[in-house]
């Protein structure tokens, strides 16, 4: 067997662990945040809804793996390279966001109690420039796999987390605005949620 096989045969084992990783954590925003106000009141025992939601949402993908290889169009130097470099970029966004983020708030601590010490708004490093760099950096990741795998079944999972995420953002825009008012309305006027301005308006001056 050729290095060749290898590395792919890697690549497809690191994209397996990776859908059952990663997929299940928009499926469990999208029980959180619509039912925000009656977690709150179960709290902090709420979490036990997350391991359920992973093992439903990820484990299965681990048997599926027959359609998830199933179909795969043609791979060249250009989708190996635009995968790996879409692959780093989602892990060093992965990197910049636990340094900046806590585990505890991303595991949604502030939103199950309003007034816990992690509560606030994030302005610094990458939250400067996207106010979701997080579900980015996911989105990132599953179209990076697609493209290195060739899968079509990858793609088709990239699309759903997408869509997912497209549901799940305004969400948690919600609560933020019901709990930082004014503040976040600033906020997410001037910081874009997904893709960074690589630009500025200028301000009239009077």
């Amino acid at each position: 067997m050729t290095v060749t096989f290898w590395v792919a045969k890697t690549i497809d084992v690191l994209a397996v662990v990776y859908v059952v990783l990663f997929f299940p954590v928009p499926v469990y925003w999208l029980i959180l945040h619509p039912g925000v106000h009656l977690w709150r009141r179960v709290g902090y025992r709420s979490f036990w809804v997350a391991l359920p939601v992973w093992l439903l949402a990820g484990v299965p993908l681990m048997f599926l793996q027959g359609p998830l290889w199933a179909h795969r169009f043609h791979r060249n130097a250009l989708t190996y390279l635009l995968g790996a470099v879409l692959l780093a970029l989602s892990f060093w966004i992965m990197s910049r966001v636990h340094r900046e983020f806590s585990l505890k708030k991303l595991a949604g601590l502030p939103e199950l109690n309003p007034h816990h010490e992690l509560c606030g708004i994030v302005r610094s490093g990458l939250y400067a420039h996207v106010r979701h760099p997080r579900y980015a950096d996911l989105m990132l990741g599953f179209i990076a796999f697609g493209l290195l795998t060739g899968s079509v079944g990858i793609f088709l999972l990239a699309i759903v987390t997408i869509l997912m995420y497209l549901i799940v953002t305004p969400l948690e825009e919600r609560e933020l605005r019901e709990q930082y008012g004014a503040e976040y309305e600033s906020y997410a006027r001037t910081v874009p949620r997904f893709l960074p301005r690589f630009w500025r308006k200028e301000r009239n001056v009077a």
